[in-house]
């Protein structure tokens, strides 16, 4: 392709572009201004939220193109105003050109009206460039917002070094159907972590995870659900109930932390789905059936939970939520979340692409994992592992109390 063919084609799309990058522009500005607002209970707002970081990401590529298609509308302008001063030039008919000339004179109107005509041109061509530099500045707001939303908090923190004794918590969630699940408890043994927590521990799983009751002297469970494995001894267990009929529960202990009280919540929040049931079709349940309200209550439900919790305390599991959620928010206003405040990047813990069928190149989209803790401890740091033949990974932070 020659470089005035490829210039024809550039021109050519320049306007269709144009108008789908301002399109999209607007689109992200509308969902930002809701986001603003704290709109929610709506599926489709609340979807978009849980995939918020990705709404944004796009004005990467936009943005340039925008650039390029404004350059391109300049240099056509350009070329629109220029009209020739003399003769035609070489190769034209000098004849044409002065009975073009003789036509063009005719056609102007009288008593002043070739300079209104001109200004009135001028205007509808300085139109386009306003629309254009408008959407620029759009997008620059724009990119500023999803900055300081989503990138900014997974920035590197400078961490201090502990000043007294640590300790660790990981949470998993196994999945119930983990055919690889020697290999996780390899994992887990090698994270050399306190206490652990897992969720969609089958009923079964006693026998498969023998060797975490070698190593860990106490544990817990609530049957098919939540599992605490810990090395500190349990003085107090605790069944709670986080919503009413159909019924979800958490298992909370209380255990002794070297000579303090320590207590440890193992929490699995349900799906945002409305009368959930399993399906070969999960992608496309999930968001024609996508629901907050259920997983929503829960959550400020535990909350209400931990406002009465008079012991320092650990929360950990499956929260089904990403940490764009506007629920998250609410979380996140009354207990800390070990990841923002020592981990480094996205912290995305789901899904394992190999797990449910995608390609092995689709990384973790979704943080839904977390670990909470109240303001009498520290996180020292916080770490993901790797696949360990679940959907989800697992999440490890290193601890001290805040007092020492």
């Amino acid at each position: 392709m020659s470089w005035s063919a490829l210039q024809r084609f550039v021109r050519r799309l320049s306007g269709p572009v144009s108008h789908l990058v301002a399109f999209y522009a607007a689109l992200v500005a509308v969902f930002t201004l809701l986001r603003l607002m704290r709109v929610s209970g709506f599926w489709l707002i609340d979807l978009a939220n849980t995939f918020a970081p990705y709404w944004y990401m796009p004005l990467a590529l936009t943005f340039p193109l925008s650039i390029i298609v404004a350059r391109q509308g300049t240099a056509l302008s350009r070329l629109g105003k220029r009209r020739p001063r003399g003769p035609q030039p070489l190769g034209g008919s000098e004849k044409a050109y002065r009975a073009a000339s003789i036509g063009h004179s005719r056609s102007l109107p009288e008593h002043g009206g070739a300079p209104r005509k001109k200004a009135k041109r001028h205007r509808r061509a300085l139109l386009p460039q306003l629309r254009e530099r408008w959407g620029m500045l759009l997008q620059i707001a724009l990119i500023l917002v999803g900055l300081l939303w989503f990138a900014w908090p997974g920035r590197y923190k400078a961490i201090e070094p502990p000043q007294g004794e640590t300790f660790s918590l990981v949470t998993f969630n196994v999945q119930g159907s983990n055919a690889e699940l020697d290999m996780a408890t390899d994992w887990l043994l090698s994270a050399g972590a306190d206490v652990i927590v897992l969720q969609e521990t089958a009923e079964g799983y006693d026998h498969r995870l023998q060797r975490l009751y070698d190593i860990y002297a106490h544990e817990d469970h609530i049957e098919g659900s939540v599992r605490i494995f810990s090395r500190y001894a349990i003085l107090e267990r605790q069944i709670l109930s986080i919503e009413g009929e159909p019924g979800r529960l958490a298992l909370r202990l209380l255990l002794d932390q070297n000579g303090r009280e320590l207590a440890v919540y193992a929490v699995h929040l349900v799906l945002p789905q409305a009368n959930w049931h399993p399906s070969t079709h999960f992608a496309l349940d999930m968001l024609l059936r996508y629901n907050e309200t259920r997983r929503n209550a829960q959550a400020r439900r535990l909350l209400q939970i931990l406002g009465q919790e008079s012991k320092p305390y650990l929360v950990a599991g499956d929260f089904n939520m990403s940490d764009s959620s506007l629920i998250y928010d609410e979380i996140a206003a009354r207990i800390n979340d070990a990841w923002r405040d020592a981990g480094t990047g996205a912290g995305r813990t789901w899904p394992v692409a190999e797990i449910i069928g995608l390609p092995r190149i689709v990384h973790p989209f979704l943080r839904i994992d977390y670990i909470w803790y109240s303001d009498e401890l520290r996180t020292v740091s916080a770490s993901i592992g790797g696949p360990i033949g679940s959907d989800h990974l697992p999440v490890k932070a290193v601890f001290e109390w805040a007092s020492d």
